[in-house]
């Protein structure tokens, strides 16, 4: 589940112009003749699956993880707070080691926004 929502969010990070980097890895993919560079791209482009029996999870956590304040600071995880409040008004029960896999997934996405801000490719 954590390979999937690392390379999900990777392709989903804008570049320094504001494109997704899966945007331009198919935009390049589509022009592409070259047998050995189109299996690069879509090499680029895989992303490992997702375990269908967690799909409630994945969709948990863009449902906490949209309503998240950054306080004015960039971008902060989400916190108890938050993860109480979705249970109590989705009505979702979450065992400890789906708090767990929604946290994990919450610090991927942390760090595919640091490793670009370190970068200088965001604002």
């Amino acid at each position: 589940m954590i390979d999937h929502a690392e390379r999900e969010f990777a392709l989903a990070a804008p570049d320094k112009d504001g494109h997704p980097l899966r945007e331009t890895l198919q935009g390049l993919l589509d022009r592409c003749r070259k047998k050995k560079r189109r299996a690069e791209l879509e090499e680029q482009l895989r992303v490992p699956p997702r375990p269908e029996a967690l799909d409630y999870l994945w969709k948990a956590y863009f449902r906490i993880r949209r309503r998240v304040n950054s306080g004015g600071f960039g971008r902060a995880p989400f916190g108890w707070g938050d993860i109480a409040a979705f249970v109590q008004f989705s009505g979702l029960k979450l065992a400890p080691w789906e708090v767990d896999i929604l946290e994990d997934i919450d610090d991927a996405w942390l760090a595919s926004h640091v490793e670009k801000k370190e970068q200088g490719e965001e604002e």
